[in-house]
């Protein structure tokens, strides 16, 4: 026991620091709205209100929120941790690609490019901070709420049929891509079965009943395969942990799926025209087909534009920048590959800093499954842009193996919402110390 200890105990002495309440209160009120304000730009980022590629307004109030957390919160003096380190240095290496190329090119797109890695490397920092404080279990259970009623407003805008159409065959809501719906529907499971798990609520299943139903006429592809591979992750990782009931439930929706595709797939019994002159039926055939079919490689190569990559390995190596594509003989479309993508246009050195980030950070997650799911989805896809895509890995900081304490878990719902509205919780929580 040290001196001060035995004064302070003793009642003489005065201790070696001091925490003014009032002072304390007012900066707990800043992390609230600055949090109130960051989760306020997660709901809107699902209102596509200007030209798709541009700043949103949901954009607009997750960077006001991070910068009222920067200045008001940690008086700007927000340090990048040590995991983070690595990210840092992909988005600093990636910025000198770039950098290069465009002093060679002149154009414009390949800076832009590096700004949306800026922008997402602010969210990444701020958000993982946001998760390491004393409220994080509320922030987490608000960032569900948040994302629940997002999938609530798509399903409900999608059965009374308010949402916009691409066409007359693909269901976008209020988007403007089909593929930027499907993500970010496909996100927001994600996140919401994270949420869920760390405050020990257990409905997710009909919020990933309503994203599968909603999710079906957009027709994405990429988007059906990472959520039937999330399903799948999901039952075989909590197997053991299932009630009898659910065991059985989820063992026979499995066999019936089977059954039905065994049925189905050879032809014993036709599909009712419902089902085959639907489009994403219609659009799953084709790509089963066109892998089945002579040169279906080749036609996957083509179609997700990496037959650039077997051209032109060679930037593999230092990168070809990300941006400038009407260079490439190969059609000027970016890369659709979240992974094949920054390996191509930043090459070994940088990508492998950004690869050790993203180990780093999700191998600390129990739910491993959710990032095999994601990943496979975006190899497919750009997501790299999205913030919610390093969002998803980044709770992984709240979902460690050692999970939180069951006291924390028991705030309800309502109490979640009356903090983030009055700023006053009812009793101050102690976050559990995360690993380093």
């Amino acid at each position: 026991m040290t001196v001060s200890d035995s004064l302070n105990r003793s009642g003489r002495g005065t201790p070696w620091k001091m925490v003014n309440p009032a002072l304390e209160d007012r900066s707990e009120y800043r992390l609230y709205i600055a949090q109130m304000i960051f989760l306020l730009g997660i709901f809107m980022k699902q209102f596509y209100l200007h030209h798709s590629g541009t700043l949103q307004t949901g954009d607009a109030l997750m960077m006001a929120g991070c910068a009222l957390y920067i200045f008001a919160v940690k008086r700007g003096r927000l340090a990048i941790r040590e995991e983070h380190r690595w990210y840092f240095a992909f988005f600093v290496s990636g910025l000198l690609v770039n950098s290069v190329y465009f002093v060679i090119s002149q154009e414009e797109d390949l800076l832009i490019s590096s700004s949306y890695y800026l922008f997402n490397l602010i969210i990444i920092l701020v958000f993982s901070e946001m998760l390491r404080e004393k409220n994080r279990v509320l922030f987490a259970r608000a960032l569900g709420i948040v994302l629940k009623v997002s999938v609530a407003i798509q399903a409900a805008l999608y059965f009374l049929g308010l949402g916009n159409w691409q066409g007359a065959q693909r269901y976008i809501g209020t988007f403007r891509d089909p593929n930027q719906f499907g993500i970010f529907i496909f996100f927001a499971l994600l996140m919401i079965y994270l949420c869920d798990h760390v405050t020990r609520n257990r409905w997710w299943p009909v919020w990933s009943l309503f994203a599968m139903i909603t999710v079906m006429p957009s027709a994405s592809t990429g988007t059906m395969l990472g959520i039937v591979l999330f399903w799948a992750g999901m039952y075989f990782s909590n197997f053991r942990s299932m009630k009898k009931v659910w065991r059985l439930v989820f063992g026979f929706m499995t066999a019936l799926f089977i059954l039905l595709f065994l049925i189905f797939g050879l032809g014993v019994v036709q599909l009712p025209d419902s089902i085959t002159s639907h489009f994403m039926y219609v659009r799953i055939i084709s790509k089963v087909e066109m892998l089945m079919g002579s040169g279906g490689l080749d036609t996957l190569l083509t179609d997700r534009i990496w037959d650039r990559v077997a051209e032109q390995p060679i930037y593999f190596i230092y990168g070809s920048g990300e941006g400038w594509n009407k260079r490439f003989e190969v059609r000027g479309y970016e890369l659709h590959s979240s992974i094949l993508g920054p390996a191509f246009a930043y090459g070994i050195v940088p990508f492998s800093f950004l690869l050790i980030w993203v180990v780093k950070i999700i191998r600390r997650s129990r739910y491993l499954f959710i990032y095999i799911a994601m990943f496979v989805e975006a190899m497919f896809v750009v997501n790299t842009r999205q913030p919610m895509f390093w969002m998803i890995m980044l709770m992984a900081l709240v979902t460690p193996k050692d999970r939180f304490e069951e006291e924390e878990a028991e705030i309800n719902a309502a109490e979640a919402a009356k903090i983030f509205v009055l700023g006053k919780p009812r009793r101050r929580l102690e976050a559990v110390p995360l690993k380093s």
